[in-house]
């Protein structure tokens, strides 16, 4: 006769530090689990979870509150908007700044706002209206501030926000441009196996001599020419499969090319950032860090959320030492986000120095992201609830909201077994210190249970008796009012003796 001796130990598995983040790169039960599957619209790099990436309509950062009414009401008369430009002014005459707010319309009309007067009404760029998505850069001409807007399919257009708008006929159709050491440097549309520059001093003169302007091809397998970056001494130009570097210092007869990085996956031009002394990008495989010579992969641990996605339509830019990235991100459980057309679900902030990601929001429909300078610094971005409804201009900030309603913040831990035996697992305890209301959902064998917690400045304990052979748990907030600092799950483990 066998007699069976139960033999109890006590389990316990406790996270006070929520910095270690999202991973999605292995399969749940290898995953620890201290880190999160699945994270929306929580920040954590200070160790507890809180609110993340939130909007605030523009309008409150830029105007009164009478004027912010103005503003919002010429706002929504243009209706979705594409491209938002901040054009630095300084009049010389009067010895102040001038600066304006340039809206692209869905239809490609350029309107704007002047930032440094007291009437915020939305004027329009008379006689600019372009046939394909424009971009931006200021430049100082003959003394003076001025905008130049290029498109893929347009003329150079000129502006120094009072005259009419100019053209520039002799200008070639630039799809990326940058300046350089006081000259324009340009890809083109077309073959795209060139790269273009101006004269010296003067970006709207483009006749090709050898004492004005110019190109050069390259052609090899990076494939074509999409964007070329000012950084440090020298032009940089992202290829399709590849970085290229330029050297442009004096005269053009000088100049010279040197290739430096050869990718195995397409490089999403519209993430290349520069940030401080690195630009970051993001290629089909995953994310980059390149600091003018060496390419190094960061944030591996996230790349089967980017891997996958089509994200020719992202969008990027520096802010106070984090480069944002607006893009498609899968999360492998419920993701109906990267299912319809949203042109990107989620904005990850990461902090340029160090790569880490530092918070990930998820959920809305992105079209672009900006960086603002001066006295309105700040990170824009156009955002829409869903597929449906027009893109408006916000500003972003820390309240983890979207034009006053509560995000909801999702925090999932992988699925672990606890132990590597047959125990008999059971669940005795959750402890949790929280200061907003939360939910807490535990999975375990095709089950979940949820239990409501208050907000409370001491740690809220619930006695339970759940056994279970598996066991995975989420947090979900949706409190402005929100910090996790630690959870802590006790079980009782019941191996028999024979």
């Amino acid at each position: 006769m066998k007699i069976n001796y139960p033999s109890q130990s006590k389990l316990t598995i406790k996270i006070d530090n929520f910095a270690n983040g999202l991973n999605t790169k292995y399969d749940q039960n290898h995953s620890q689990i201290n880190v999160s599957e699945t994270l929306k619209n929580f920040a954590y790099d200070r160790g507890a979870l809180v609110s993340g990436i939130g909007f605030d309509s523009l309008s409150s950062h830029l105007a009164s509150s009478a004027q912010a009414e103005i503003l919002d009401r010429d706002l929504a008369t243009i209706g979705s908007i594409e491209r938002i430009f901040h054009f630095y002014k300084y009049d010389e005459e009067e010895g102040m700044r001038k600066d304006k707010l340039i809206f692209v319309s869905s239809n490609y009309q350029l309107y704007y706002i002047n930032l440094y007067s007291e009437d915020k009404s939305v004027n329009m760029i008379r006689n600019i209206k372009f046939t394909s998505l424009p971009q931006a850069v200021r430049y100082r001409l003959n003394g003076e501030d001025v905008i130049i807007f290029t498109s893929p399919t347009d003329n150079m257009v000129v502006w120094n926000g009072v005259d009419e708008p100019y053209d520039v006929l002799d200008a070639p159709r630039i799809s990326s441009m940058c300046l350089h050491y006081e000259r324009l440097f340009a890809t083109v549309d077309g073959e795209q196996n060139a790269v273009w520059f101006s004269d010296d001093l003067d970006p709207t003169n483009w006749s090709l001599n050898l004492e004005e302007a110019g190109f050069i091809e390259l052609i090899d397998e990076r494939g074509a020419l999409k964007k070329v970056v000012s950084f440090g001494d020298y032009v940089y130009i992202f290829r399709e499969y590849g970085i290229s570097r330029l050297t442009a210092f004096a005269s053009q007869s000088e100049f010279s090319v040197s290739n430096l990085f050869v990718s195995s996956g397409k490089i999403y031009t519209n993430s290349v950032s520069v940030c401080g002394d690195r630009i970051i990008f993001m290629a089909e495989d995953g994310m980059y860090a390149f600091d003018g010579l060496t390419t190094t992969k960061i944030l591996e641990e996230i790349s089967h959320g980017l891997v996958g996605q089509n994200n020719d339509d992202c969008s990027a830019c520096y802010y106070n030492g984090n480069y944002y990235l607006s893009c498609k991100f899968l999360f492998g459980d419920d993701d109906d986000n990267c299912k319809n057309n949203f042109v990107a679900n989620s904005i990850l902030e990461i902090d340029a120095t160090t790569c880490k990601l530092k918070s990930l929001t998820h959920g809305l429909n992105i079209k672009y992201i900006s960086a603002m300078t001066g006295n309105f610094p700040g990170v824009v971005a156009l955002v829409s609830p869903n597929e449906k409804n027009a893109f408006l201009p916000t500003f972003i900030c820390k309240n983890g909201q979207y034009l006053g309603k509560t995000l909801e913040k999702v925090w999932k831990s992988p699925f672990t077994i606890l132990t590597n035996g047959m125990e008999k697992k059971t669940l005795r305890k959750l402890s949790v210190s929280t200061l907003g209301d939360i939910k807490i959902k535990i999975f375990h064998d095709d089950k979940q249970h949820e239990y409501a917690i208050k907000g409370s400045k001491k740690p809220t304990i619930l006695r339970l008796n759940i056994g279970l052979d598996n066991f995975a748990f989420a947090i979900i907030s949706c409190d402005q009012l929100c910090q996790i600092d630690r959870i802590m799950f006790e079980f009782s483990v019941a191996k028999t003796i024979y």
